[in-house]
């Protein structure tokens, strides 16, 4: 057994694989044993082709679909057959960088079953626009409206756990898609496991690829949950 697997959720992301994935690699080498997991989901330009040369390099490999089936779904196959006592993911365009994959590994090391990038603990450090810190504020409040949720940031994509956390709590998730982060933080909490609110640097790098459609599937998967909670 390794002792961090890295999940990287690619869905057409060749520009950031070309220039990032180097530096995740090294930062992953040293952490001693790892493994990288590049959960490529259906893309058509490029990202297909370069994370296979990738997965040349030691300790990487590529779980690959031939058709997009969402983020969350490539993190949960990705979960389900990592190999660390510690397994995460994070964003390839490395809007949280690299160095905090060690202290997230630490933290979870030292006993919490679930560490979170987040945006607004004390001590983070956000670039965004003002409409994207809007919609994400709302989108959180939302989710304590509905769930009483006390984590203050559900969507980071950074995120480490042990691995029977993963196995207990984010591989039985139900949503697929945008609602992935925060039904496995709120399956959490009502178990009575509190995430750790780990205060990061932010620097959002790209425009949103939420769609219409994407808004009514995530609407549609919190209110599924909301009333049938299985």
């Amino acid at each position: 057994m390794v002792r961090v697997s890295i999940i990287l959720p690619v869905y057409n992301e060749y520009r950031n694989l070309k220039n990032n994935f180097p530096k995740i690699y090294s930062a992953a080498k040293k952490l001693g044993s790892f493994e990288i997991i590049i959960a490529e989901d259906g893309s058509n330009d490029g990202s297909t082709e370069i994370s296979r040369k990738f997965s040349r390099l030691p300790g990487v490999r590529v779980m690959h679909r031939d058709y997009k089936s969402g983020k969350g779904g490539a993190i949960k196959r990705s979960l389900s057959s990592a190999h660390g006592n510690v397994v995460g993911y994070m964003d390839i365009d490395l809007a949280v960088p690299v160095s905090y994959v060690g202290m997230a590994v630490e933290k979870v090391e030292e006993g919490n079953r679930i560490v979170i990038g987040s945006r607004y603990a004390n001590g983070s450090e956000t670039k965004r626009s003002p409409v994207r810190h809007f919609l994400s504020f709302g989108y959180n409040g939302l989710i304590f409206l509905l769930f009483g949720s006390r984590v203050r940031d559900h969507q980071c994509g950074f995120k480490f756990m042990d691995r029977n956390f993963a196995k207990k709590f984010a591989t039985p998730v139900r949503d697929n898609y945008w609602f992935f982060d925060a039904e496995m933080l709120i399956r959490a909490e009502r178990a009575a496991i509190i995430p750790y609110e780990l205060p990061v640097k932010w620097d959002e790098q790209r425009e949103t690829k939420l769609r219409p459609k994407d808004v009514a599937l995530f609407m549609l998967a919190m209110l599924k949950f909301r009333f049938s909670p299985a």
